[in-house]
Formats: C-alpha cells, sequence, structure tokens
C-alpha cells in the first residue's frame, strides 16, 4: 500500500462558495503553502497545515479556469474565460484592495502556467496562457506594471483594470484543438502544451519557438493528451488520455513511447509524479487512482474514493506534496492521501531479526552497526541508509547462541561470545573467523554463559578481551602472534561475598601476571586480615555474583566498576591502589526479610581532554538472560548486618563506603605498568572534571556516584507511569546528553552537560528534556550517534530501530525496503506499535518542581511497617484486639495545626449486654451547667428515646456540640419514667 487511504484527511470548509467546486490547486514547494482557486472566483492560500493564511472573493468574474504563483513577483495569477487576475496575497482588505484585472483576451482561457526562473535584477514573471482556438501566449510581467513601486503616502490602492495591450505578449498556435494544459520544466528549460488533437497532441520545445515559425517537437497520441507530467530522476515524460493509456516518453524522442501503462478503464485526467520514490500518479474519470513504479513499468495500488457525494462526481485537480508525502485532490472538498510510509512502514511490527534481539554495537569508525538475534545470526548495516552489508549464520556453531559482542576502536575487529563460554574473533571488514577460545570442558547449565566483554587490545600480534560471565567471573581472553587459540590468562577475584561476611576492609596484592603479560592489570590476590567465618551453604550471602561492569581508561583514571545481583557496586581503582564497596543505605525493598536492589547497568560518565572510552561505544550487554528476567535480587541478612555497622548515621541520602587499599609489588615488569598504576592523577589531570558512575536500577533510579563513593544525584525518570526497571544506559561522547531505557520500551533523555562541570555544584540541574515511546516490549540496548543525533535501539520484538535524538521522532527500523531518509521531519511519525506521541518536560514543568513543599510531610516508620511484612504475618495472626488502635505507618514531622485541647469525651455502656449505640462516645461540654456523667448500669437501661438521640447527635466528627445537643443531653440528669 503506497498510500494509506484509511488515514485520508478530508477538508470540507475549503473556502468554496455554495454549490462551488474547486477548480485548481497548485502546491509552493519554496514557501510550502498551497494556492486553491474555485470555480467561482474564491482565492485562498492554505498553510502546510491545511490552514486557510488569506482568502479573497473576485466579484462579477466568469468562471475561473486556472491558477498559479508568480515566484517573483510575489502574487497569484488566476484566468478566467476573458480576463487574467493578478492577486496581492499579502496585502489585507477585499479583491478591491488587492486585485488587478487584466482584458481583453481574443480567446477563451483554458490553462495558465508561470514560467520558473531565477531571479534576476529586473523583477519580471512570464506566464504561458492556453485557449481554445490552439494558441498558446505568453505574457511578460514587470513590477512597474502593477504599481509595485508606489510611493508610501498612498495609503491603499485601488481596483485596478489594465489593458492587456500594455504588456509585452506573443503567440503561437501550435494545436488544432483547444489547449487542456500548459507547463513549464526548469529541468528541461522547456515548455509543454496538450490538446485533444490526435496529430498535435503534445508539444515540448524551447521558449524560444513562440517567438518564430520553426518546427517544434510534437508528440502524437491517438484521441489525444488530457493530462502529462515529466519526472526529473527517470527523464521520463508522461501522458494520458481518452485511449486510456499511458505512455512514457523520453523528451528527445518523439517518435516512439519507451513504455506503456495499461489498466485504466476510463479517460485519464490527471497525472502526478512522486520524485522521491519513483512513482506514477493517475487518475480517470470514474475517480479511480492507480500507482505505477517507473522503474520497473508496474502497478503498485489501486484506490478509489469512496467517499463521494452527489457534488462531488468529479475530481477537477490532483498535486502531490512532495515536502510532505501527501496526494492532494480537489473537487467539492479538497482530500488528502498521506504516504504510507509517512504514517507507518508498514501494517506489521517492524522486523529486524527473526528473533529476539541479544546484541546491539556500534562502529563509529565505518558508521555501522552489528546486530544478533537468539537464533545466533549476525547482521551488519549501514546505520545512516538502513541497508544490510553481509550476515554470518551459525557463528559458533550449530544450535550454540551468540550472547555478546564487541568491536575494537579502531573499528577492524569484532569478538563475539557465546552461551557455551567460546569466544571468536572476526574480521570486521570481511566477517572472516581469526581466532577462537575452544570449548575446554562441558559446564553447568549457563556456568560459562558470557554476558558482556570489552575489546581492549586489536592488532597484529596481540588481542585482549575482558569477559564476563554468568557466574560473576571477569576474565582476560588473549591471543598472541603465532597461537592457534585464544586462552585465559588473567581472572579478577570475587570480593562483595567476602565484604558481606566480616570483611568490609581488604587488602589486595599487585603482583606480575603470572601467565602472561596482558599490559592492563595485573594479578590481584585477596589478603584478608579477618579470616571469613565459614558457613554452610545455604548461610552464604545470595546473588552476589558480578552481573554488569563498565572500564573507564583515561590519562589518570584507570578504573573498574562491577556491580553484583544484590546491589553492590565495587570500585576497582588501578590508579590509587584502592577499592571502594558502594551501596546506599535504607533505600533497598524488603521482601522476606532480605534486602533487593538490582543493578541492571553501569556507565562512567566522564569529560576530559583526553577520552578515550573502551566500554561506552564498543562494549554490549545481553540482557535476554536468565539472569536479567529476574526484576529483584537477593541477598542474606547479613549484608544488612554489615551494612549497621558501617553506618554511623541513618540518613537516606548518605553512602557507605569500604575503603580496601592495595598493596603492590615495585617489581612489576613492565615499568611503564607500574608507574601507570601506582601514579596519582596529575595536576593538568585534575582541572577537568572527575568521572562519574551512573548505575540504573531495578526501581528505576539511575544514582550517580564519585569514584569515592558518594552518592551526588538520585534521578527518577518521568514516563507518566510508574516506576519502571531499567535496562540500559549510554552517551554520547562529549557526555552532555545521557540516555535510558526501560522494559517498557521507554527511551528517556537527560541533559547533564552543566552537572559535570561541577557535580557538587548542588544548583546545577540534570534536566530530562524528552521521553518517547520506542518499543512495546523490554529494550536491550541502545546508542547514540552525537555527530548525526541519532538514537538506535534494540528490543525484544526483534526489531532494530532508528529515531532522531533531539525530537523521539521515527525514522525507520534496520531491515525495511526503502532507505533511511535522516532529515528531520516536522511530522510525528509512530511505528505501527506504538501509539504514544514522545513529550518533552518544559523547565517550568511540574514535574520538574521537585521543591515541592509539604504543610506536613510525612516519613516512614519503618519499625511499624516490618509488622505487617508477609514474613511476619506469616508466622503468628494477631487476634482482633491484639492490633494496635494507633497503628500508623507514618509519623509526621509537623505537627498538626489544629486544636491541642479537645472536648473531653468518655465511652458509656458495656460491650458485653450488646446495646446498639453503647459506645458511642459523649462529649462533656465545658459551660454551665456542667453535665454530669452517667456511671450505673440501670441509669443507663432507663434512657429514653430523647436521650438515645441525644447521643446520636453529640457525635459529631467535627467535635462541635451545638445547643441543641447540650439541650438534649440534659435530659440524661432526669429520674428513669
Amino acid at each position: 500500500m503506497v498510500f494509506l487511504v484509511s488515514k485520508k484527511q478530508r477538508i470540507s470548509k475549503a473556502g468554496v462558495k455554495r454549490r462551488d467546486v474547486i477548480k485548481c490547486i497548485v502546491k509552493v514547494p519554496q514557501l510550502d503553502f498551497l494556492v486553491v482557486a474555485s470555480q467561482k472566483g474564491m482565492l485562498s492560500v492554505f498553510s502546510s497545515q491545511m490552514r486557510i493564511l488569506t482568502s479573497t472573493s473576485i466579484p462579477d468574474t466568469s468562471w475561473i479556469t486556472g491558477c498559479d504563483y508568480l515566484s517573483q513577483l510575489k502574487r497569484v495569477v488566476a484566468v478566467t474565460e476573458r480576463t487574467i487576475i493578478i492577486w496581492d496575497y499579502k496585502t489585507q482588505g477585499t479583491a478591491m484592495d488587492n486585485c488587478f484585472i487584466i482584458k481583453p483576451v481574443e480567446h477563451c482561457v483554458i490553462c495558465v502556467c508561470a514560467v520558473q526562473r531565477p531571479a534576476e535584477l529586473l523583477v519580471k514573471d512570464d506566464i504561458l496562457l492556453g485557449d481554445d482556438g490552439g494558441y498558446v501566449n505568453m505574457y511578460t510581467m514587470t513590477s512597474d506594471d502593477f504599481g509595485l513601486k508606489q510611493s508610501k503616502a498612498k495609503k491603499k490602492a485601488q481596483i485596478m483594470v489594465i489593458d492587456s495591450r500594455k504588456f509585452k505578449s506573443i503567440r503561437r498556435k501550435l494545436h488544432e484543438d483547444w489547449v487542456v494544459k500548459v507547463k513549464y520544466f526548469p529541468a528541461l528549460n522547456c515548455f509543454g502544451s496538450c490538446s485533444l488533437d490526435s496529430v498535435h497532441s503534445l508539444v515540448l520545445d524551447d521558449l524560444r519557438r513562440l517567438e518564430d515559425n520553426t518546427p517544434v517537437r510534437e508528440f502524437s497520441v491517438p484521441r489525444g493528451v488530457n493530462a502529462f507530467t515529466y519526472c526529473g530522476k527517470a527523464n521520463i515524460v508522461v501522458t494520458g488520455g481518452d485511449d486510456k493509456i499511458l505512455r512514457l516518453w523520453h523528451p528527445n524522442i518523439n517518435t516512439k513511447p519507451v513504455g506503456k501503462l495499461m489498466g485504466h478503464l476510463f479517460s485519464i485526467t490527471e497525472i502526478v509524479t512522486n520524485e522521491k520514490d519513483q512513482h506514477i500518479i493517475s487518475l480517470s474519470t470514474a475517480k479511480i487512482f492507480r500507482v505505477w513504479d517507473i522503474q520497473t513499468l508496474s502497478l503498485m495500488q489501486v484506490f478509489h474514493d469512496s467517499q463521494a457525494g452527489p457534488r462531488e462526481t468529479q475530481i477537477f485537480t490532483m498535486v502531490f506534496d512532495n515536502n510532505h508525502g501527501t496526494l492532494i485532490t480537489g473537487s467539492a472538498v479538497i482530500d488528502i492521501y498521506p504516504l504510507t510510509r509517512v504514517i507507518q512502514d508498514t501494517k506489521q511490527v517492524p522486523q529486524t531479526h527473526e528473533r529476539s534481539i541479544n546484541v546491539l554495537i556500534y562502529n563509529k569508525v565505518f558508521r555501522q552497526i552489528l546486530t544478533i538475534c537468539s537464533e545466533s545470526i549476525v547482521k551488519v548495516w549501514e546505520l545512516e541508509t538502513g541497508q544490510q552489508i553481509y550476515q554470518i549464520e551459525d557463528a559458533h556453531g550449530p544450535n550454540v547462541e551468540l550472547t555478546c559482542a564487541a568491536i575494537d576502536k579502531n573499528g577492524f575487529h569484532l569478538a563475539t561470545g557465546a552461551c557455551d563460554g567460546t569466544v571468536k574473533t572476526w574480521d570486521f571488514g570481511s566477517g572472516q573467523q581469526l581466532k577462537v577460545l575452544p570449548l575446554i570442558r562441558e559446564s553447568t547449565v549457563n556456568e560459562h554463559w558470557l554476558m558482556q566483554m570489552v575489546y581492549l587490545k586489536a592488532s597484529g600480534s596481540r588481542h585482549v578481551i575482558l569477559v564476563l560471565e554468568y557466574s560473576g567471573t571477569i576474565k582476560i581472553v588473549q591471543g598472541n602472534e603465532g597461537e592457534v587459540y585464544l586462552c585465559i590468562t588473567w581472572e579478577l577475584p570475587e570480593a562483595v561475598s567476602v565484604a558481606l561476611q566480616g570483611n568490609p576492609l581488604m587488602s589486595l596484592k599487585l603482583s606480575p601476571n603470572a601467565k602472561k603479560s596482558n599490559g592492563f592489570f595485573p594479578d590481584v590476590q585477596l589478603l584478608l586480615d579477618k579470616v571469613p567465618v565459614k558457613k554452610s551453604k545455604n548461610e552464604l550471602p545470595l546473588k552476589t555474583e558480578v552481573k554488569c561492569f563498565d572500564l573507564l581508561r583515561v590519562e589518570g583514571y584507570n578504573l573498574l566498576a562491577t556491580a553484583s545481583a544484590n546491589g553492590a557496586i565495587i570500585m576497582w581503582d588501578f590508579e590509587s591502589a584502592t577499592a571502594r564497596h558502594i551501596f546506599k543505605a535504607g533505600n533497598t525493598v524488603q521482601e522476606d526479610g532480605e534486602e533487593l536492589l538490582g543493578i541492571n547497568g553501569l556507565l562512567f560518565l566522564y569529560r576530559g581532554a583526553v577520552s578515550e572510552r573502551k566500554l561506552s561505544e564498543t562494549s554490549t550487554d545481553s540482557l535476554d538472560q536468565p539472569s536479567d528476567v529476574n526484576t529483584t535480587q537477593e541477598v542474606e541478612s547479613s549484608f544488612a548486618s554489615i551494612k549497621k555497622e558501617a553506618v554511623k548515621s541513618e540518613t537516606d541520602t548518605k553512602t557507605e563506603t569500604s575503603e580496601a587499599k592495595f598493596t603492590g609489588s615495585p617489581t612489576l615488569e613492565n615499568k611503564t605498568l607500574g608507574s601507570a598504576l601506582l601514579e596519582l592523577p596529575n595536576q593538568e589531570t585534575e582541572r577537568h572534571s572527575r568521572p562519574i558512575l551512573a548505575s540504573g536500577h531495578e526501581d528505576g533510579f539511575i544514582y550517580l556516584w564519585t569514584i569515592t563513593g558518594d552518592l551526588l544525584r538520585e534521578i527518577l525518570p518521568f514516563t507518566k507511569h510508574p516506576p519502571i526497571p531499567l535496562t540500559a544506559l549510554c552517551t554520547g561522547v562529549s557526555s552532555k546528553t545521557l540516555f535510558a531505557a526501560n522494559k517498557e520500551g521507554h527511551v528517556i533523555r537527560w541533559h547533564i552537560g552543566s552537572f559535570l562541570e561541577d557535580p557538587q555544584d548542588t544548583n546545577k540541574h540534570i534536566k530530562q528534556q524528552i521521553c518517547w515511546r520506542a518499543h512495546s516490549a523490554k529494550i536491550v540496548s541502545l546508542f547514540y550517534e552525537e555527530e548525526k543525533c541519532l538514537v538506535v535501539t534494540a528490543a525484544s520484538d526483534s526489531s532494530v530501530r532508528l529515531w532522531h535524538a533531539p525530537d523521539g521522532h521515527y525514522i525507520g527500523y534496520f531491515g525495511q525496503r526503502r532507505l533511511f531518509e535522516l532529515l528531520e521531519s516536522a511530522d510525528i511519525i509512530l511505528p505501527c506499535d506504538v501509539n504514544e506521541i514522545p513529550f518533552s518536560i518544559r523547565d517550568n514543568s511540574k514535574y520538574m518542581d521537585k521543591k515541592q513543599k509539604f504543610e506536613y510531610p510525612l516519613v516512614l516508620d519503618r519499625e511499624k511497617w516490618k509488622t505487617l511484612t508477609r514474613s511476619s504475618l506469616s508466622l503468628k495472626k494477631p487476634g482482633p484486639f491484639e492490633v494496635d488502635q494507633d497503628f500508623k505507618f507514618f509519623k509526621a514531622l509537623a505537627s498538626p495545626m489544629i486544636n491541642k485541647h479537645p472536648l473531653e469525651s468518655f465511652k458509656s455502656g458495656s460491650k458485653d449486654t450488646g446495646v446498639v449505640f453503647g459506645s458511642i462516645p459523649i462529649y462533656r461540654v465545658a459551660t454551665p451547667p456542667k453535665i454530669k456523667p452517667i456511671h450505673t448500669k440501670d441509669q443507663e437501661d432507663s434512657v429514653d428515646s430523647i436521650g438515645m438521640r441525644s447521643r446520636i447527635i453529640s457525635h459529631s466528627p467535627s467535635r462541635v456540640v451545638t445547643a441543641k445537643a447540650a439541650k438534649a443531653a440534659k435530659t440524661l440528669q432526669a429520674p428513669p419514667f
């Protein structure tokens, strides 16, 4: 479907009179508006949003037969049967004030066309007229002819009738019948005129042929030509007429058409071209549209106007708007048919792979992206066009799923990792396999599942790759020159469980690599001051394995941050020889007695003079794995006990760090590495901003940390939904913009440039700029191309999509038939599976106002909340009289402003006797005479109906005792009946 007919827009109030029809529509591309002329003399100018900008009514005129726009004079020309009308649409007022009428004209004018020429010093325009005598006339009009250079003292221009003999004009008879249409093609520098004459059906020649009698280039068509057009890209002239056949001609060959398109059953009245897609749209008298492909000469779509009423029996004009991709027709109304690709690329959900996406990485050197699905099909695409370059199937063998990949910084080498722990290196340009890390032994389920990798170095002599296994082990896979296979040469020790078992401070020993020198990290060994308490398997801390990491290697910094499933972050700083345990106090969700705070992504934010990011541009996460399906992670209660020992004061914004100093060996084989590991950042590096670590959590928050473990900011994305777990983070080369994606398919963008200049300044805010729905499923990865302002997202719905970063406009998906158009469009285009329009957050928006002032702010009372947790209630269910009646989950920080001395009350009656209103309180009134309370049961039983009513009245929610209630209360002192 080339045109989405179901999305047709109809303009009923098109500026026409009663029982009037639209005779001509002209698109002015340079000004992006439409000129519309009705048959009874209404001239209107419509904006691109189809709103009437200005209009006028020509009085006492014959029917208008055509119109056009004069680009030099900035006026509209329209023709009737005997006159020429020049309308100054920019001047306010009626037709008496802004119109000129040129007459007489010798023959009845049928059509008009303006000659589009480059701007000249003399402001003038040429117009071509076709009449019923077969003549083509050309009039030359200048600004002096219409008094455009009048004195400013003349306040209002009067209506003026100008004699046509005052204009320079030439004419020549070219046809033996009416001249139906006349057009000018700047690309050919020729004019064209058509007629119902079977011999002189179409004339296509230079304007100079109107001045002489030399032969002109004529095209003969049986039964004449009703409409014609020219396609610049294909260099084809298309004609159509009463013989119902579309003929394609070369402009310089008039003897025989180069092609014919047959299919219409009625006479062809209008023909337009879609230059961008190389399509021909033809219209017949039966109001049936046919769309043809110029290159293949095939029929692509047939549709008709099914909403035609009695007055809409004929379509008089048709134009195609190349700026907005719409087909516009004029009858009694204006109908607008949008291209399907403008509304949606396909009625089906965009699909890049057959299965869900596991990997999305970007090669910024070649401007290509690589995608891998769960069927282990590797595809490489051009970023700017969306064309597929090549693909690799079963890269690690049959039935072996690829889970992660990385590209080196030079863009020439690719590394892939699989679920069985195998690693392969490839030549990115050719897709040829280089080396492989074979499967050494059979492993348990998901033990060696590779989740993330980073290409540290790729050269002819050495390949160094940092990988993360599902078990939480971080290793270096290395291959040197002359070696057939890759091998594991380094491993990072596990430190989270040691810290949670009573070792918050750990000493580490750095020593030269025992196996092979990798040039990046020395061997690390734990030197524990306190021997960890041996516990059974069931008593060990849960979810301590590493689930994601990020790496930053720039001048002065050599950082490796790892995040565990329980929310703990370990900052390995090899420059200052320290390791820090980072977590936020009092910010975990409690469930079954365990604290849950999962982390799904880490990202370093750094703005320095020399920044060579190793991870943010080349690494990728495999988020479709069993570990990422769990929305919460568990840790044993010992985590909470260690946390209490480290915390000195319980506040919601304080962070706890446990530092562990390295004891480095000075006898490193690599002196450059040793000096780089032991030297502190120099003074030049200090001038630049320090690195900031961003962590995306399951609770939907983004936390920004310093490398020393201080919490700087807490960011909660606003998506018009409750907090959604985050799945991916990314930023650009300059780190001015931060992007995040969540499990519901949203993409959120923040501006963090001013914040990174001085993170300690509390006045520097992080502003959310825009949020849009990119997918209907979980986004597994995304990246930001800062130079082109593009965002690419990959989701579990098997699609990879391209977006404009500033406004979230949809460009297309990788795998579609048409090429991408990176030009920003003013129209909002959405995929067919997304119905949420992108929304931006203004600075004064209520959602960004964090300085909310509450009169009585509340704080969660955790001690009382614990009594109603699922674990506590499952042990013993309290009885009806054991529950605290004054139970509150929140305690106020300020006392409520109410009367501190309310009326005294007491409860009368007995619950055992079962009196209906026995427990309703009675208030003591302080005014004399004082009312004595009832103490005896005999007095209570003797209360009559009046006394009972007095109790009901006195029980007021507002605690206000009226005079009527006080009078009724006095009856309680009377003796019983």
